[in-house]
């Protein structure tokens, strides 16, 4: 019939659906205090539709930080490319940081070892760094190594900025001089 609304969603929203219910429901209830039957309601399907999808609530937490980093390295890629060499690998770095600062609390609470599922996710973020500095036009001689000392002093300034706010604009432009003085 036309403009019926169809009863069934395609399986990717579903997927999703679970992925955000789950979400909400880390951030509310942390990793421990939900089940698969919270997650099955919150996202509106059925039982079974959880087990199509997913094996288990390890396989759904693995999911859910492969999603996470997964639009973490798009969101910092997407910075990068407005800017040309060392301003790219610049931006990519800021953006890292603004991305973790963020969403603090839903990062700590998938990356925690608590809430480890059954596998890491693939290291997107830092793969993602290597070929943007391999693409330089003057690249450093080991991309994945520079990539992922240049991500550990992200991170680290990014956890600094967190426990001490008001450095925020001094570790920022450290980590600019840091990335200039590694590929200048």
């Amino acid at each position: 019939m036309k403009g019926t609304t169809p009863r069934t969603k395609p399986a990717v929203e579903r997927r999703t659906d679970l992925l955000d219910a789950t979400e909400t429901l880390l951030l509310s209830r942390g990793v421990d205090g939900f089940t698969i039957e919270d997650v099955t309601t919150g996202a509106g399907v059925a039982k079974g539709t959880f087990y199509l999808h997913f094996a288990n609530k390890g396989d759904l937490l693995d999911a859910l930080r492969e999603r996470y980093v997964r639009r973490f390295a798009e969101a910092q890629l997407a910075e990068a490319r407005k800017h040309h060499g060392v301003a790219g690998v610049q931006a990519w770095i800021r953006a890292g940081v603004a991305e973790y600062l963020g969403d603090v609390r839903l990062h700590d609470m998938l990356f925690h070892p608590a809430s480890r599922g059954q596998s890491d996710p693939p290291d997107t973020v830092t793969t993602t760094l290597a070929d943007l500095l391999a693409a330089l036009d003057h690249p450093p001689a080991d991309p994945e190594v520079t990539a992922t000392i240049l991500y550990a002093a992200m991170h680290g300034v990014t956890d600094h900025i967190i426990h001490a706010p008001d450095t925020a604009d001094r570790m920022l432009t450290g980590l600019d001089d840091l990335v200039r003085a590694v590929l200048t």
